[in-house]
């Protein structure tokens, strides 16, 4: 008895030190990952702050002067802040003169690779001159502990025009947020140009492989680093917004997706209210004049461009002859000018804004989108809905009985800026409308004579897209 007693001892003090062993292993691993997440943070922080840092340092410089010594190989003259900000300044100093600074301060060589990384856009071309930037970049040492080079392919081939769509390949078959993610381990934030390039590349490269991009697009939605790639006004405050040029890059590759059919019905229409929404910085696509950015998207990819902005059109429109109208003529008429209408504009009477948001969930997902788009009046019973062409602005209205308005487009604009649009009767302002239109009998052939007198024309191909 006395040996099986000590062997159960023996038994239960394994047992014991297994079992604080595997504490001290989930202890291990717990500390080590919030080891990691505290140097990615500080990571993210330091690779956030660093232009603005940047910034500061160069204007406490006489840039002139910093420049003269690295061009004049006078290396050894540099105080500290000024070797610090040399790699800065790579563009005002020629690839040679930035070979000899590196060669004698090899600890610039990370600050300059992610200086270069952020930097990158597709306007600098494959020139000779960039392709010898490339070159001296590539000779970095990758085993330099600040530089967390993480990428899948060469310093080298990420800095030429086409590194972005090199590593978008090397990581295509990984979901958005590990890409995402991959990057950030290499300095690559959101709010760097160079990582809204990549995301943009993978995106295409995705429908190219005809998948779905609905979980992609979702991500980029839903989480802070991909909201920095979305025309919003404000992003959280733990991430900055992207550059310019990499959310122009971003928003045509969802486009893209859209007009090839990769995304599902749900996420194309929050991906619509999202581009068009109020606080966008791009401004509403739908609108005359374009902005800077709804411009550069256009150019990057004009037929998907149009196909998002015709069927924002073509939701609003059945949405207002379906929900707020009434009168089937009136949509078939109007959806034959589908092709030539610039922007519409849905106002809702406040009995039928506020039934159709009571029941908003039983409508089509397009069908939602456009009542989030529409416009509520405070008062009265009739909604209106604008028409804009090219030169000329129609106004109709939800009571049989109103007149159709027409207006020149600098006359509406004037009508809307109104103070405040209250009711459909602030919309017909007689001493401004170049025309009153009667919807009386055999109204359809009138209309479009009086359409056709002020350049209107039907679309030829104008007919129903499917969503």
């Amino acid at each position: 008895m006395g040996l099986d007693a000590w062997l159960t001892g023996v038994q239960e003090r394994q047992r014991t030190a297994l079992a604080g062993l595997g504490t001290f292993q989930q202890q291990v691993e717990s500390g080590l990952r919030q080891l990691h997440s505290s140097l990615d943070e500080a990571q993210r922080r330091t690779d956030e702050r660093e232009p603005g840092r940047a910034l500061r340092i160069l204007k406490s410089l006489d840039v002139d002067s910093v420049l003269g010594k690295v061009r004049d190989g006078n290396f050894s003259e540099l105080s500290r802040r000024e070797r610090r900000a040399v790699p800065w300044l790579w563009r005002r100093i020629g690839p040679k003169s930035m070979e000899g600074f590196l060669n004698h301060f090899p600890e610039g060589w990370p600050r300059f690779v992610r200086q270069r990384l952020r930097d990158w856009c597709l306007a600098d071309g494959d020139s000779e001159r960039m392709r010898e930037w490339s070159r001296l970049t590539g000779r970095c040492p990758t085993d330099s502990r600040l530089l967390r080079w993480h990428l899948p392919v060469s310093i080298e081939m990420a800095l030429r025009p086409e590194g972005p769509r090199s590593v978008a390949a090397r990581w295509v078959d990984r979901p958005l947020r590990a890409v995402v993610d991959l990057m950030g381990h290499a300095g690559l934030r959101p709010a760097v140009g160079y990582s809204g390039h990549v995301a943009a590349e993978y995106l295409l490269q995705r429908c190219g492989a005809r998948q779905d991009a609905s979980e992609a697009l979702l991500y980029l939605l839903e989480s802070e680093e991909g909201r920095a790639w979305l025309p919003n006004a404000s992003v959280d405050k733990s991430v900055l917004g992207a550059p310019l040029e990499a959310r122009v890059a971003v928003i045509a590759a969802i486009l893209e997706c859209r007009a090839l059919g990769r995304v599902r019905k749900d996420v194309q229409s929050r991906i619509e209210e999202r581009l068009i929404s109020k606080d966008s910085v791009f401004g509403d696509p739908r609108l005359t004049t374009l902005t800077e950015a709804w411009s550069a998207v256009r150019s990057r990819s004009k037929p998907a461009f149009e196909a998002f902005l015709s069927v924002l059109i073509q939701q609003d429109l059945e949405f207002f002859f379906e929900q707020a109208m009434h009168e089937q003529d009136r949509h078939v008429f109007w959806l034959r000018y589908l092709g030539t209408l610039q922007s519409t504009t849905c106002w809702l009477d406040p009995h039928t804004y506020d039934v159709l948001r009571q029941s908003l969930k039983t409508l089509s997902v397009e069908q939602q989108g456009a009542f989030r788009r529409a416009r509520r009046f405070s008062k009265y019973d009739v909604s209106a809905f604008c028409l804009r062409f090219e030169q000329y602005s129609l106004v109709e209205f939800s009571k049989t009985g109103n007149a159709t308005y027409v207006y020149r487009n600098r006359d509406i604009d004037k009508v809307l800026r109104q103070e405040d649009v209250e009711c459909a009767e602030d919309l017909k302002v007689r001493s401004l409308a170049d025309a009153r239109l009667y919807h009386q009998l055999g109204w359809e052939p009138r209309f479009e004579q009086e359409l056709l007198a002020r350049g209107i024309e039907r679309a030829p191909a104008a007919k129903k897209r499917p969503f």
